[in-house]
């Protein structure tokens, strides 16, 4: 298994994008606006509008849900800086089963080098260890191109996946109730608030575009998450989750994964949540 995890995947790998993502927020230069969260902002945002109204660059670090919202934190929090503005947009589940990732946290930890993000006070080890060597396996093997396939050259210069817009929906399984709150889990993100804000970071909240379907089997949840982040002192919460729940036509592939057109609206309602936030120009 070591020598499995050690061999190389393909160059073009989905999440071997998190490479250039750390070499764009690394070289933007400060106060700029980093989206944090998963594929939901990968497939869901127009980054060049968002820079465009607030002149202020933008870089969205958006992959996988899969990495773990606490490491997602953790692997951005050595490039930002004071007068930063950190938006952060999880995926509900990071608060129920996700927070610690799974097969997708190992490849941002064993394949993209991040062997400090292994373990932390503020997370756990990830879980699925079989299933990502199973799909390691998969990854190299030889096999006939997927024109669906997600690829890391699919993603702009803004950090935002591209590569599917245009192309016709495909069908998909909404998501049924994504379980119960993890208090533990709500706590460990609050102290990844307390230790941003600390650093003079601004840390605002948002919701993820959802699809109507899954929003409504998981309403409770989805309303007891906004009244815990409301009652958060210190962070902004940006939006109401309502705003982000979208028909199921706006979506390409998955609930999370937004189309052109689901794309331009929620870009559209992220701007003006920022703007009525009353901390961008």
């Amino acid at each position: 298994m070591i020598i499995i995890i050690f061999l190389p995947l393909p160059e073009n790998y989905y999440h071997l994008a998190i490479i250039d993502k750390h070499r764009i927020l690394a070289n933007t230069k400060s106060p700029k606006i980093v989206l944090a969260g998963g594929s939901n902002l990968a497939f869901g945002i127009e980054s060049a509008a968002i820079q465009d109204r607030f002149s202020i660059p933008v870089v969205n670090m958006g992959i996988s849900a899969g990495f773990g919202l606490g490491r997602i934190l953790d692997d951005i929090s050595r490039f930002l800086y004071t007068g930063d503005i950190l938006v952060i947009v999880p995926e509900y589940s990071h608060f129920t089963s996700a927070w610690n990732g799974n097969g997708g946290a190992y490849e941002l930890i064993f394949d993209a080098r991040q062997y400090r993000l292994l373990w932390s006070s503020y997370y756990g080890l990830p879980s699925g260890f079989l299933s990502y060597i199973s799909t390691y396996l998969k990854a190299i093997m030889p096999r006939t191109p997927n024109p669906f396939a997600y690829r890391r050259d699919g993603f702009n210069e803004y950090g935002d996946y591209v590569k599917h817009l245009g192309m016709e929906n495909r069908p998909f399984v909404s998501s049924k109730n994504v379980g119960t709150i993890n208090q533990t889990y709500i706590n460990s993100f609050f102290r990844f608030v307390d230790d941003f804000i600390g650093r003079g970071i601004t840390v605002m909240l948002s919701y993820p575009g959802y699809e109507e379907q899954s929003f409504q089997n998981s309403a409770a949840l989805i309303q007891e998450l906004d009244v815990l982040f409301r009652a958060k002192e210190n962070l902004l919460v940006i939006s109401t989750p309502e705003s982000y729940c979208f028909p199921v036509n706006y979506f390409f592939d998955t609930n999370y994964h937004l189309n052109t057109e689901g794309r331009a609206v929620r870009t559209s309602r992220l701007i003006r949540d920022l703007q009525t936030s009353g901390l961008l120009p």
